[in-house]
């Protein structure tokens, strides 16, 4: 009878102790806070937190994002795989690069070397070309002073003459182009190779190192 009464009085004791509760707590487009125990459903979507008996945040839950934020979003997830591929495939670039460059060369001087004879090639190629570019001048100025000589005696030069000073005109304005091209061709392959002999100096002190 007695561990009746106390199992009786227990309960009730127990009763009377403040229940263990959450709450909500979200703020309305107004800003005003409200806290409560059912979140009304216009605000289920924003952000809102629940909130122990004692008044701390146990868990957040932040707004629902709109059309256009959830495609935002995936858009610049898009730019940075692509970004992360592109990083990807310049490091696989270089890496490559480097191989080469340490397998292929064993000192400085055979870069020097390598240098030097596509710079004569490309050196000679201008020479040539302008070798020729002197006699196509010549040629243009023949032509030129053919035609003045024709019209100073008062008839029409013929066509073919016509024809003749437009083509050596177009073949001139090419070799001054050819020789534009070669020469930034030129100035590209000492640089490059500039470059070349820095990174092979830095690979050759890493590897000295390891």
């Amino acid at each position: 009878m007695r561990l009746v009464q106390n199992t009786v009085l227990l309960l009730l004791l127990l009763s009377l102790l403040p229940a263990h509760a959450v709450r909500n707590k979200w703020v309305d487009e107004k800003g005003q806070t409200h806290y409560g125990d059912r979140v009304p459903a216009q605000y289920l979507g924003k952000n809102r937190q629940i909130l122990n008996d004692q008044g701390i945040v146990i868990r957040k839950h932040n707004r629902l994002k709109t059309e256009k934020e959830l495609t935002e979003a995936q858009r610049k997830k898009e730019m940075e795989i692509e970004e992360n591929k592109r990083r990807l495939i310049a490091q696989r670039k270089k890496d490559l690069k480097d191989r080469v460059l340490i397998d292929t060369f064993t000192t400085e001087r055979d870069i020097l070397m390598a240098r030097d004879r596509k710079i004569d090639s490309i050196t000679s190629q201008i020479n040539l070309t302008e070798t020729i570019i002197k006699d196509d001048e010549k040629k243009l100025a023949a032509i030129k002073k053919r035609i003045e000589n024709i019209e100073k005696s008062g008839r029409t030069a013929p066509v073919n003459t016509k024809k003749s000073l437009v083509n050596v005109s177009r073949q001139l304005e090419n070799h001054y182009q050819f020789i534009e091209t070669k020469n930034q061709e030129r100035e590209n392959i000492l640089q490059g190779f500039d470059r070349d002999i820095k990174r092979f100096r830095e690979l050759k002190a890493a590897r000295k190192k390891r």
